[in-house]
Parts: structure tokens; sequence; C-alpha cells
């Protein structure tokens, strides 16, 4: 196929080799994959570049896979709902969600990754976009409705393509989308507990800096923490602009100092409501 010689050579002109087998097994997949019908209209999430094959061992959850070679692989710009751990219960398609990554994949299943800027998360987690049978699964589980879009500096590849395949979901009120769990939770009734991954919304009271991050205190105790090194993502931002307004935020609720921590990374994460 022409589009599959194309991007041979252009693998052969960058990185040698290497690069030209992963090229070559995209490629060749490319090539075979059902590309007629509802596959004809997912969003072009085709990969810019690609830098390793990996064989997959497990899939832990709806994000998170076991490599054959021992390393744990992270899917970049999705984030699947989490399984029971400890005390916690599993939040409402945690099963859904990693199943049906396990279907998809089959046993010992062959993925192309693409690393961006950052390779390693805080966890020593490998941080990629993966590839399989020329889909790219954070795209895929996106669509489908099995997570929603994380947006986490420097590692913005594919971004946009993310949010185009979260919105399809979200319209057609697929996966979390249809379930009242995933609805923004007002900042003054937040329940007892809660921490993780969540949707909030509430009115800014005030806004406020530190040395090293920019703040916005809402009402119910609940704060969002812009760092100063990520306001390069966030072009002319001032804070106080948003004072009075009411806003939804996504992002990793922890406990600080006795108030709730919403840090965010990238303006996607913020919406005026």
């Amino acid at each position: 196929h022409a589009t599959a010689a194309r991007w041979a050579a252009r693998a052969r002109g960058r990185a040698g080799g290497r690069a030209l087998f992963v090229w070559a097994v995209l490629g060749a997949a490319l090539a075979l994959a059902p590309w007629g019908g509802a596959a004809a209209r997912e969003p072009a999430c085709a990969p810019a570049h690609l830098d390793e094959t990996v064989r997959v061992a497990k899939v832990h959850d709806g994000d998170t896979l076991q490599l054959a070679d021992g390393r744990k692989l992270r899917l970049i710009g999705v984030n699947t709902p989490e399984l029971a751990r400890e005390e916690r219960p599993a939040q409402p398609l945690a099963e859904a969600a990693r199943d049906a990554l396990r279907r998809r994949l089959g046993p010992r299943a062959r993925l192309a990754l693409h690393y961006d800027r950052q390779r390693r998360d805080r966890y020593g987690r490998l941080l990629a976009h993966a590839f399989h049978e020329g889909r790219n699964l954070s795209a895929w589980l996106l669509r489908r409705g099995y997570g929603a879009v994380v947006a986490v500096p420097p590692n913005l590849d594919y971004h946009e393509c993310y949010r185009r395949s979260e919105q399809e979901a979200r319209a057609q009120g697929r996966g979390i989308w249809r379930l009242p769990y995933y609805r923004p939770l007002a900042t003054t009734a937040l329940p007892p507990g809660t921490e993780g991954f969540r949707f909030i919304q509430g009115k800014v009271l005030r806004a406020g800096e530190s040395r090293r991050s920019l703040w916005l205190n809402l009402e119910g105790g609940v704060a969002l923490r812009i760092a100063r090194k990520d306001l390069v993502y966030f072009g002319d931002f001032d804070p106080r602009r948003y004072v009075g307004r009411h806003i939804e935020a996504r992002g990793w609720l922890h406990r600080q100092r006795g108030r709730l921590v919403m840090q965010i990374r990238h303006p996607f994460a913020l919406r005026l409501r």
C-alpha cells in the first residue's frame, strides 16, 4: 500500500533499522485493518512516529498493561475507572473497561508504541501512546466511553484527537457519560472521603498566589492548584478573572493540610459554566 510505503521511507530516514522494523509492522497492520463501516468513522489518531514494538502479558485495568518484558505500561491521554483496592470499592464500569481492553487485545497482543516527551511517571511506569492493529488504544477507549481525557504536560501528542473521541462518546451517552456517578459533583456537597479522579464544580470565591503556584479557592473548601511551571500551557492566564464565576474541573483530588486540592496541569481540565 502506498501509505505504508511512505511511512516506511520516513522511518528509514529518521531512525534506521529499528524504527524501520516498527513502521513495517504497523504498515502491515494498517493494510489489513477493517477500515470500512464504523472503523472508518473513528477520529484520525494515526501515529506521528513509532519507537518500539512490545508484547502484552496482562491487562491490569482499562489504562494499564503489563508487558512481556516485565515493564508496566500506562496509556497516555486516558483515565479509566479505578478497580477495587484495599477498602475502596471499584468505580462504576471499572471491570467493563478492563474486560473490553482484554477482549480487544486478546492473548499476547503486539503493540507499537509512540513515546511522548516524558517516558516514565512518578511510579516508574512506562508512558506511551499504544497502537494495536493500527488503532490508537487511548482513542479507542475514549470513543467507547470507557474513560475520560487527561492532559498531563508535557505528554500532549494526540490530545486534540483524544478530545474529539471523548466528545463523541459524551454526545452519544456512551459508557461513563450515561452514569450519574461521573457527573460533576458540587464542591459544597462532596461525600466524605471523596478523593481520586473526579469531576467537580463550584463557585470561585478567591484567587491566590504562592511561590510555586497559582490558586483558585472554591466554595466548600476545595482548592485548584496551577503550578507556575505549567503556566506556559495556559496562555494569558489571570486567576482573578475566575473570581465569582462557576467553574468545572477534572483531575485527581487529594487531601492536603486539611483541605481537598486538585492540581490542574492543562487548561483543558477547566471549564467555565
